[in-house]
């Protein structure tokens, strides 16, 4: 017999430490890949600005150094004439030296523009309004001046000025040398440098005015964004560092390096988003989750594996246990049964031979063939210990499965009952098996019967056949041999109560029952019969769900040649 399934504990214990060690130890890494991450972004940040920063200053310092020789050789020519040729060819081989300078100009101490390297000029226009002349006219002290970012009249473009003044001999205001520092080029160069999508590079003067940006945002130039953001909350307390933050500009949250120039009024900020910040910190993220899953998977396959193993060691322990235990009631039945067979064929015998002698005496007759019949009686139980022995005489031979059920079932529709349909599904196809025809009827209608018994209110009979390939767990036949690893299948299902487990466990002891009435030998006789016809029996069953019979022989193959009727007298064991 093959045993239902059986559920068992089983500890976990280690597997889901395991698992809880493989998640934490994940999550772990991505935390700690995570802080250094931000901490290799915020370096990467406060690097760059660092480097721009010196060479931002570098820049002014040239542009500066520039102004100062302008001032010297003006001052050192008193009463050049304006726009004097040479020294125009002068200020054009200054102004090679600077590719980040618009143009440079002398301004007089009227206002109007007196050298230009934008010669001729398109008209004498008059700077005195502009803020830088009037810082130097008022403040004689002042020494290098970085304007406010401001429009050309001339071209219209944006340009910084930075200007020097000019003083006359006696000390006073003789005019300022200036020059147009151009924000493109700032823009040009910073797009040059690899700060990721969306990344961003500024230049700011101190009070938070936009001098440059990359990317270019031609309306931000000029305004002032020292009350948005933190970075003049910062600049305030160190003149560099790194900070978290979201751009008033495009409202983009990214990690922010600043610098501020020593000698300048200006600030350098770099700016990376988070997504350049962290994609590599995704990209791991993404392997170490995958690298986690398959582990984990494998554990859920391990775990799999480990249930599957101890249920079939399980349930091979039960069918080993359930079949000695099987056996050894077999061998005390069959020992019972014979002993008490010999006797009862002794008192048969007895009793037929005091039959002629009680023909006068009818009374006594009565009383003999009333223990006559009781004998018979007890004849057939014993024969059905010994089919549960399996020590019973059968009488084998080559059988078509589907021929032989479809001449039983009327029977089987008797033995069925008005309430309850008998439904046929016979697919054997000729497939036929060595066996005791008698007794596949006999277990057949035994089976009909104990289904019509669990369906008291009717329902649905289904005996069934197939012919199958080999058993999937060849360890559940033991030292049988099929001929071609095929099997004839009878199956026998019912839709009626079912049985509970306590009851399925011991459906096939001989003398259990659960009816209150007969001797709880009807599936022992049919276990026996089918075991000594070398096959098996599987039982299946839930309560309110029915029951279902498997009787499983060994088929014969096609072809193979037997003798023609039966082989009486064969005993099987």
């Amino acid at each position: 017999m093959m045993p239902r399934s059986v559920r068992f504990p089983f500890t976990l214990a280690p597997a889901v430490v395991l698992a809880l060690g493989i998640l934490l130890l994940g999550a772990l890494e991505l935390l700690q890949g995570y802080r250094d991450t931000a901490r290799r972004g915020e370096q990467d940040a406060h690097n760059l600005a660092a480097v721009l920063a010196e060479q931002t200053e570098r820049t002014f310092q040239a542009v500066d150094f520039t102004l100062l020789g302008i001032r010297d050789a003006l001052m050192a020519a008193p009463g050049l004439p304006d726009y004097d040729p040479l020294f125009r060819e002068a200020l054009k081989e200054r102004l090679k030296a600077l590719p980040y300078v618009g143009a440079l100009y002398v301004v007089g101490p009227d206002g109007f523009i007196t050298h230009t390297t934008d010669y001729p000029p398109r008209s004498r226009p008059s700077v005195a309004d502009r803020p830088y002349f009037k810082a130097h006219q008022e403040n004689p002290d002042l020494g290098l001046h970085v304007g406010q970012p401001l429009r050309s009249r001339a071209v219209g473009v944006w340009f910084v000025s930075f200007s020097r003044r000019i003083n006359r001999p006696d000390g006073s205001f003789g005019g300022v040398v200036a020059s147009a520092v151009e924000p493109r080029y700032f823009e040009r160069f910073y797009q040059g440098l690899s700060v990721g999508e969306n990344g961003t590079i500024a230049l700011l003067m101190r009070d938070g005015t936009l001098l440059a940006r990359s990317p270019a945002s031609e309306d931000a130039i000029g305004k002032s964004f020292g009350s948005a953001g933190p970075l003049y909350t910062y600049l305030s307390h160190s003149p560099q560092g790194v900070y978290w933050g979201t751009s008033p500009i495009d409202a983009t949250t990214r990690v922010i390096g600043y610098r501020a120039l020593g000698t300048m009024p200006a600030v350098v900020l770099v700016g990376l988003t988070q997504q350049t910040v962290f994609q590599p910190w995704h990209e791991h993220a993404t392997v170490v989750s995958i690298s986690a899953a398959i582990l984990l998977g494998l554990i859920g396959v391990l775990i799999f594996l480990v249930q599957q193993s101890r249920r079939r060691e399980r349930a091979e322990q039960a069918r080993l246990s359930r079949v000695q235990r099987l056996e050894g009631l077999g061998r005390i039945a069959g020992g019972i049964a014979h002993d008490l067979g010999n006797t009862i064929r002794i008192m048969q015998s007895t009793f037929l031979l005091l039959k002629p002698s009680l023909a006068q005496h009818p009374d006594a007759l009565s009383l003999v063939n009333d223990a006559d019949h009781a004998l018979k009686s007890a004849r057939a139980m014993i024969e059905r210990l010994l089919a549960f022995a399996r020590r019973q005489d059968l009488r084998p031979e080559l059988t078509v499965i589907d021929e032989r059920i479809a001449g039983f079932v009327p029977i089987l529709r008797q033995a069925a009952g008005p309430r309850i349909a008998l439904d046929l599904k016979l697919n054997c196809k000729g497939s036929a098996a060595r066996l005791d025809p008698v007794q596949l009827e006999a277990a057949l209608l035994n089976l009909v019967l104990n289904a019509q018994d669990a369906m008291p209110d009717g329902g649905t009979i289904t005996l069934a056949t197939e012919t199958t390939g080999p058993s999937p767990n060849p360890a559940e036949f033991p030292g049988k041999s099929m001929p071609d690893g095929r099997w004839v299948r009878i199956t026998v299902t019912d839709t009626g109560i079912g049985m509970p487990v306590s009851v399925l466990e011991r459906a096939f002891d001989p003398f259990f029952t659960t009816k209150g009435q007969g001797n709880g030998l009807g599936l022992s006789q049919v276990l026996g019969f089918v075991q000594q016809s070398a096959g098996d029996v599987e039982l299946d069953s839930q309560e309110g769900r029915g029951t279902t019979v498997c009787l499983l022989f060994p088929a014969v193959p096609v072809g193979e040649q037997v003798e023609e009727g039966p082989l009486a007298g064969t005993a099987m064991s």
